[in-house]
């Protein structure tokens, strides 16, 4: 695409240009390994790299446009490399979403956007929105944690970060979307993610607020900086749907948000659009009556958990906001289908391994209420400190699971740079009694799993939480495959249970870390 950069100076944020200020680019990189030929390469500045220190490398694999925020950096690269661009912009990251947005002919326009912010529930959110909307006829896509996924299946690319995609992947997966002939996208709007820019630029047609306890606070520093970052995507939207029973932000938003919106809750006295009431278990999921506009139908889902009720109730709304008439949406309810990992059962040798994302005190809370409505003997809690999150959170999951479970095994999930046992010890200190014989402690998740497997009894509930980002472990920055399933497979296939129930080795499980590859 040619783009003359002197026109475009102040959608750009432009201040200086070295250089030709017409350019013909071929793609939009942060990364100098994957530029090519005629790529625009934009300097970011993170936590452990400077773009500014990668010009050469980038230039050397056929950058012809350099951006970045250093002015003596550019200048002086600018006077070896004549024929090369350099452009100072006041914001990097604005730069490079608007440029994205430029490069792609504002690709997303031609998509139903649906932003999803909330501590807890993004996931399951966006996975439940394209399910609905999909069953109603509306072709539908998904961007978050568990992947990239079209209305046609996954698509095969590698996410530049865990949850909220860099905006030159973003736009890049837009144009698959439309591709695939997708008519919506939900995707997962993380407060780094809208800190750190990557949604600048698009008006989401709809945003969606779950609910907010304190998170990411290494990156925030402050819950009220958390929050604040939060609340942004509910000025770059135009319909809004909010959670009212959230007591962390969610009036906040009704009292803010200027343009149409709609409210759910699981409180009959509430005063919202969208109520849940009446929850009882059923074989094979939770019937509920919802109520719509003082309208009341008897429903079934295939979903459990309170929780997850409510996260369906936003995908409901976000129907009504784009005209699917809610008979349709309540029709085709018992078939939807949610995120993998999310209070997903598995059944082996008379045993129910449930896993699912919680990662927070307040998610893990709510997924043992829910897990202990199930019928067992006893439960076995998988607990995890988190090494790329915030230590201040890992003893207070301790502090929610003590005296909760019969066996706890704690752990580390993605340790990054951290030394594993430091992480497990946060955790325990949030234990009163940590020397307790139930509890037990790994220092990878993969001997964690094991732990928690072998010992488990028939009729027991092994209950697996946190979990891997997009299949693997972050190691020092890099993803080292890890899956909790096929460890499940490995260990049921390598173990005899006698009459009792207890489980023997019929032979030894051997395992040993994946060769490292290096991976963004």
């Amino acid at each position: 695409m040619n783009i003359h950069f002197e026109q475009k100076k102040q959608q750009l944020g432009i201040r200086e240009i070295w250089g030709s200020t017409q350019q013909t680019i071929s793609s939009v990189c942060f990364d100098s390994r994957n530029v090519m030929n005629n790529s625009s390469f934009v300097c970011i500045t993170g936590e452990q790299f400077d773009g500014h220190t990668f010009i050469d490398s980038a230039i050397e694999n056929g950058a012809v446009v350099v951006t970045g925020e250093n002015k003596s950096i550019l200048k002086e690269a600018s006077e070896t490399y004549r024929d090369v661009t350099f452009i100072l912009v006041e914001d990097a990251r604005v730069f490079m979403a608007q440029l994205s947005i430029l490069f792609n002919e504002r690709i997303h326009e031609k998509l139903i956007t649906v932003g999803i912010t909330g501590t807890n529930g993004k996931t399951t959110v966006a996975a439940y929105v394209r399910s609905l909307m999909n069953l109603c006829d509306v072709k539908s896509g998904s961007i978050g944690t568990t992947g990239m996924i079209s209305s046609t299946g996954n698509l095969n690319m590698k996410q530049s970060t865990p949850t909220t995609p860099e905006a030159p992947d973003l736009h890049h997966i837009f144009k698959q979307f439309v591709e695939n002939g997708d008519q919506l996208a939900a995707m997962e709007v993380t407060s780094v993610g809208i800190e750190q820019k990557r949604t600048a630029g698009i008006d989401f047609d709809v945003a969606i607020h779950t609910n907010l306890s304190p998170e990411h606070l290494e990156f925030h520093h402050t819950f009220e900086n958390y929050k604040q970052a939060k609340l942004k995507l509910f000025k770059q939207a135009k319909k809004a749907v909010v959670n009212i029973d959230d007591e962390g932000m969610g009036k906040e938003i009704v009292e803010l948000f200027a343009g149409p919106l709609l409210t759910y809750s699981m409180n009959e006295e509430s005063g919202a659009d969208v109520i849940a009431t009446d929850l009882k278990q059923v074989a094979n999921g939770t019937s509920f009556t919802i109520s719509v506009h003082e309208k009341r139908y008897s429903v079934i889902t295939p979903f459990y958990g309170s929780y997850n009720i409510a996260n369906l109730l936003s995908a409901i709304c976000t129907g009504l906001h784009i005209g699917i008439p809610l008979e349709k949406m309540l029709y085709v309810l018992p078939e939807m289908t949610g995120p993998e990992g999310r209070f997903e059962i598995i059944h082996k040798q008379k045993r129910k391994i449930i896993l699912d994302y919680a990662h927070t005190p307040v998610a893990l809370q709510n997924l043992v209420t829910e897990v202990k409505k199930l019928p067992y003997s006893r439960l076995i809690v998988l607990v995890m400190g988190i090494g790329i999150r915030d230590k201040e959170k890992m003893p207070k999951m301790a502090e929610t699971i003590e005296n909760q479970a019969d066996e706890i095994v704690v752990s580390v999930d993605h340790p990054g740079y951290n030394d594993p046992s430091e992480i497990v010890g946060h955790v325990m200190r949030g234990f009163k009694n940590p020397d307790a014989p139930n509890i037990h402690s790994e220092l990878t998740r993969h001997d964690a799993v094991i732990k928690a497997l072998s010992l488990s009894e028939e009729n027991d509930i092994v209950l697996l939480t946190s979990g891997c980002i997009n299949g693997a472990q972050i190691v020092k920055g890099e993803k080292i495959p890890h899956s909790d399933k096929d460890i499940i497979a490995d260990f049921f296939r390598s173990k005899k249970v006698s009459k009792s129930g207890r489980m023997f080795a019929s032979s030894k499980i051997r395992w040993a870390p994946p060769k490292k590859r290096n991976v963004l």
